[in-house]
């Protein structure tokens, strides 16, 4: 039989024995589950805070989640966010691109696709909110007309704005976007940088505006890291 609190999983014998501990030194007789659980999840966030910091799950990080388990006798059952901070460590280190997937995408040539994921497609926009400006009336001569003299300048801010929604995919050759209002598609080689944001993906360009992607920023990492892979 296992125990499970906050996804973490203690064996029966672990608790068991804790809890007679517990009992010998006149504690509640589930004090013990409560310190194990205390002194586990305190040393497991310090491991926690470092793969989600760097949004990396190195070597290191495995190794340190190993040696609590066989030091409280826990299962971990790691979220899967940690899958993909896993994967971009390997292929940031290994440089190994993932095994390509299925897609119905008419692709060029030697063409594959290695990812996709939902997202909407953002880009700046100028808009215009009223006008501002001076002006002065002079009277005409002429009952009820005057001349204004002056300029009015329209009020503009840019904003990102939303395109459309649709999937994005990371192929061999280009950064393809399949919306359901509108398609774009950036070659591999035009694209000089990209940011990871908590809540997208940004992509700036050799010429054009850039894009913005709303995804998890653990998304928007792993496919930088696959970008620059397949761009080296």
């Amino acid at each position: 039989e296992l125990l499970e609190a906050n996804g973490q999983v203690v064996t029966q014998d672990a608790n068991d024995e804790l809890n007679k501990d517990a009992i010998a030194l006149g504690l509640d007789v589930d004090a013990g589950t409560g310190l194990l659980y205390e002194h586990f999840l305190k040393e497991f966030e310090v491991v926690k805070k470092g793969i989600m910091s760097s949004l990396l799950m190195t070597d290191s990080d495995v190794g340190a989640v190993e040696q609590l388990k066989t030091k409280y006798n826990v299962h971990i059952a790691l979220p899967t966010d940690y899958n993909v901070f896993r994967a971009i460590y390997l292929l940031e280190t290994t440089g190994k691109l993932p095994n390509p997937i299925q897609t119905t995408l008419m692709l060029d040539g030697k063409e594959v696709a290695y990812y996709a994921m939902p997202t909407i497609w953002h880009q700046t926009r100028v808009h215009s909110h009223g006008y501002s400006g001076t002006s002065v009336s002079i009277p005409s001569g002429i009952k009820g007309v005057s001349f204004r003299f002056g300029s009015y300048t329209p009020n503009r801010t840019e904003d990102i704005t939303p395109l459309s929604s649709g999937t994005l995919y990371v192929t061999s050759a280009r950064l393809l976007f399949n919306g359901e209002l509108r398609n774009t598609t950036v070659a591999l080689k035009k694209i000089v940088n990209g940011t990871v944001y908590s809540d997208a993906l940004g992509i700036e360009k050799s010429t054009g505006k850039p894009d913005f992607f709303t995804m998890p920023c653990q998304q928007a990492r792993y496919i930088l890291s696959l970008l620059g892979v397949l761009k080296a």
